[in-house]
């Protein structure tokens, strides 16, 4: 009994090894996914660089996330677990190439964009940073906001 089952377990064996084919790609596949991986960078989000609780004139509480180098900021109301609005600078337009020569003699702090920081929609928008703050959310006015 047990000789018929030694002769067979080679047999097994050798349809179990044949199971565990796998294709690899030839040379140039390989060369082209390692070059589209290097091509595309990913490009992570802005750090939270200070974070506040504030107190608006209407008793809304917000809280506040200030990203990156004050270039866009997420507002939750009434919760930190609630859904934040991203507010962001505006996009900075390009000089033209006589102003090019000026803005460089600049300081920085003058180069820095102007005007508050929106949301995508528009009907978001916030100025300041600190303790006092201005803010104007969806479907309100713009109000001032102390912080804590």
């Amino acid at each position: 009994m047990k000789t018929p089952l030694l002769i067979l377990a080679p047999l097994f064996m050798l349809a179990l090894a044949a199971c565990n084919q796998t294709e690899t790609p030839a040379a140039g596949e390989a060369d082209a996914t390692k070059a589209t991986a290097a091509v595309e960078e990913i490009e992570m989000p802005p750090a939270i660089t200070a974070s506040g609780t504030y107190r608006c004139a209407d008793n809304t509480i917000l809280y506040v996330d200030f990203l990156g180098a004050n270039e866009a900021a997420d507002i939750r109301v009434g919760d930190k677990a609630a859904t934040a609005v991203r507010v962001t600078a505006p996009a900075p337009e390009a000089p033209a190439a006589d102003a090019a020569a000026t803005d460089a003699a600049k300081p920085a702090a003058e180069a820095a964009p102007a005007g508050p920081l929106t949301s995508a929609d528009g009907e978001s928008t916030l100025a300041g940073a600190g303790k006092e703050i201005k803010v104007k959310l969806a479907g309100k006015g713009e109000q001032t906001c102390k912080g804590s």
